[in-house]
């Protein structure tokens, strides 16, 4: 982080430093004071005041308000890292007596550092400190850990290093040293499933965003081979967004997504925006940032947000029913959506396109805006057959399946299942959404014709048929 030392020879004093680790946040930070001709010295509030460059501890300093005052004592661009201090933040001593110290610690080249792993500043400090991300280990530290993890183990390094280090990417330097650990007691040392499922544990502990357990691949969905194919080629590239895709209900989207994470090899995370929302200000706008921060440190990823309609509908006039919250975090959305550079290909699906705001759908948000219609006969016969093979049942006596939905034939060979009869008489229990919702999946095609690209090659236009076939050329 060569800005930090910057940021203390331009004279600055106070910075806010984010990370999830403290301890080695001081250890990487330390010596760019000494650089910059400062001492460090750190707070904690058991150990007071430890001077970092003879380990020296300075008596009487466990009280916050009192390592401030001392820091004014300190020799000149000494520089305190408080560790935990934005705890303290919101006592009104506190913040009079960084209010107060602020000329003084200037003039004489001083800092305070706050190490927190949260953003929490009240707002007389907004404007006093500013905010430095300390990242989380990069693939040569984790290199060196896994490096030290295989020697105290007397093991030689393993061959699929990257693979190791991708799958151990986002995990702090204490997370990774406990995975390696773990993973080199297995039988076979090393085994990337046992450092994901551990790097699983980051997803399990935030509300929002859930991890899910599939071993779905594109054999076991049926039809959509225009959106198999072109995800295939896009989604494993750096410069890759994500897909909309709008259709009937029941008609493979969310399934989809499943696919391509176990497809790609890759975990599949699911977003919940309903879950975003909380009680306290400020809280769902954390939340948000939260989860994508969880989804960037996972990647590579599948992240589906499914039924983002109901998500994000609203968003445009959420000022008159929650003071802007849907609206701010729709923005926070957008901004990642475009400018993360982490591969998390997005999947988002929804049924009602209408209600998302104009600018969820303009160029560059998506990689593309895909049509999931009902399958066709080819598309239906294919699906048929995956779900007869998992309910064991025989193809016969075959009903009417036209303009029936893949959920739909999974329902009636389960039922079929459950009952012991034909498939022609369970399907008496199966309603399509083709008959009961007629009028308004003629509007949802009627709106997508020229809008979207159509998931299935059988039901593209010439046109659209020709672009795929130079895609697949290229």
């Amino acid at each position: 982080m060569p800005e930090f030392k910057t940021y203390l020879q331009a004279g600055y004093p106070a910075l806010y430093v984010q990370t999830l680790e403290p301890s080695r946040a001081i250890e990487t930070l330390s010596p760019q004071v000494i650089e910059a001709q400062g001492i460090p010295f750190v707070w904690d509030l058991q150990n007071g005041v430890v001077d970092q460059s003879n380990g020296e501890k300075i008596p009487n300093q466990a009280d916050p308000n009192a390592a401030l005052q001392s820091l004014s004592d300190f020799p000149e661009n000494a520089v305190l890292f408080a560790w935990n201090f934005q705890h303290f933040l919101d006592s009104i001593e506190i913040i009079q007596a960084i209010q107060n110290g602020l000329d003084a610690w200037k003039s004489r080249g001083q800092c305070l550092v706050v190490l927190a792993s949260e953003l929490k500043l009240p707002v007389e400090l907004e404007r006093v400190f500013t905010l430095i991300e300390f990242e989380l280990p990069g693939r040569e530290a984790l290199k060196t850990i896994l490096k030290d993890i295989a020697a105290s183990a007397s093991l030689p390094m393993p061959e699929e290093i990257e693979h190791i280090l991708n799958a151990a990417k986002g995990l702090t330097t204490f997370e990774a040293e406990n995975a390696f650990a773990l993973s080199a007691l297995d039988a076979k040392p090393f085994a990337i499933n046992t450092i994901a499922s551990q790097k699983a544990q980051m997803v399990k502990k935030n509300a929002s965003i859930d991890i899910l357990e599939s071993n779905d691949r594109f054999k076991d969905l049926g039809g959509l081979e225009q959106l198999k194919s072109f995800s295939l080629q896009i989604a494993p590239s750096p410069l890759a967004r994500g897909l909309l895709l709008l259709g009937v209900p029941g008609c493979g989207k969310s399934h989809f997504a499943k696919a391509l994470g176990g497809e790609m090899n890759v975990p599949t995370l699911s977003l919940d925006f309903g879950r975003l929302f909380g009680s306290l200000v400020g809280q769902s706008e954390a939340r948000i940032r939260q989860a994508l921060a969880v989804a960037d440190a996972m990647a590579p990823c599948v992240l589906m947000i499914d039924e983002i309609d109901k998500g994000l509908s609203g968003a445009g006039s959420s000022h008159q029913s929650d003071g802007g919250v849907g609206s701010r975090i729709f923005g926070t959305f957008l901004s990642w959506l475009n400018d993360h550079t982490s591969q998390v290909f997005v999947v988002a699906t929804t049924n009602n396109i209408s209600q998302l705001p104009a600018e969820f759908l303009r160029a560059e948000r998506w990689d593309g805006i895909f049509f999931v219609d009902l399958p066709t006969k080819e598309e239906r016969e294919a699906i048929l057959k995956i779900h007869a093979k998992t309910y064991d049942l025989t193809l016969s006596d075959l009903p009417d399946m036209s303009a029936w939905s893949g959920a739909e034939i999974k329902s009636l060979c389960r039922i079929t299942a459950m009952t012991s009869t034909t498939l022609k008489e369970a399907a008496k229990y199966v309603v399509p959404l083709s008959r009961s919702m007629g009028e308004k999946l003629k509007t949802l095609r009627d709106w997508a014709k020229s809008r979207t690209i159509p998931a299935s090659i059988s039901v593209m236009p010439e046109r659209m048929r020709k672009i795929a076939a130079r895609i697949r050329e290229n």
